[in-house]
């Protein structure tokens, strides 16, 4: 039985917990993730027009946003469309609750449900009209929970319906890694991000997190129910794709 956590619009269905892109407070992640990936505004940008794009019928329009914490995708989303509902699902309540504040903030908290769990852990019987998934996929370690977790939101989309997705492609294994790495090193640096934590997110590849490759990646969205699979931007190790649920 789900219960309330810490705001009627935000319900908690689980106490697991993942990795995040950056171990420190929720505020420091916001401020540093544009620092981190170049176009990172793009990205999303180019998610909201994808999805616009793949919806042709907006009435009852509901969106599942996996990974929700923080709130970029709800609040982009929700603004851009007035006339969506939004689910946001995270296992992180610290990371929910700034979302939970910017969702309040753009004033689409009517159309928002804010859920601390997993995908598992969603009503089977309730399908949306279109997914995203960005940049947590590299979170989830090992290729079956991967797997499980694609699965689990392809149950949860209507047939055809837009999953949006992005994650941390990198393949460690690869020659071009250490060059790919400097580079991405530079630019963060430019940016303003502290050598120290340079350092501390590139030994967090493999052991915080768990990459693979883009061609893995689509490869693992064909064999759990997607098909159309186009990639749509690049930065470095970060990549993210169309796909549609078949």
């Amino acid at each position: 039985m789900m219960k309330d956590h810490i705001h009627d619009n935000v319900t908690k269905v689980g106490e697991e917990s993942t990795m995040s892109w950056d171990t420190a407070d929720s505020y420091r992640y916001e401020q540093s993730i544009t620092l981190k990936i170049p176009g990172y505004e793009h990205m999303h940008d180019m998610m909201e027009k994808l999805l616009a794009a793949s919806i042709t019928d907006n009435n009852d329009t509901h969106i599942l946003v996996t990974g929700a914490g923080g709130g970029k995708e709800i609040t982009l989303l929700g603004t851009s469309h007035r006339e969506w509902r939004l689910t946001g699902m995270d296992t992180s309540f610290q990371m929910l609750q700034l979302a939970q504040q910017k969702a309040q903030e753009a004033g689409i908290t009517g159309r928002t449900i804010l859920i601390e769990g997993t995908i598992e852990q969603l009503p089977e019987e309730a399908l949306y009209d279109g997914a995203t998934c960005m940049l947590m996929l590299h979170f989830i370690e090992g290729i079956e929970a991967k797997r499980s977790f694609l699965r689990q939101l392809a149950l949860r989309l209507k047939p055809g319906a837009p999953l949006i997705i992005a994650a941390v492609n990198a393949d460690l294994a690869s020659p071009a890694y250490p060059v790919m790495m400097q580079a991405w090193r530079e630019h963060m640096l430019q940016a303003g991000i502290l050598a120290e934590e340079w350092d501390r997110f590139a030994a967090s590849l493999g052991q915080q997190s768990d990459p693979v490759s883009g061609e893995l990646m689509v490869q693992l969205l064909a064999e759990c129910g997607f098909s159309q699979m186009t990639r749509y931007y690049g930065a470095f190790w970060v990549e993210a794709y169309y796909a549609s649920r078949d």
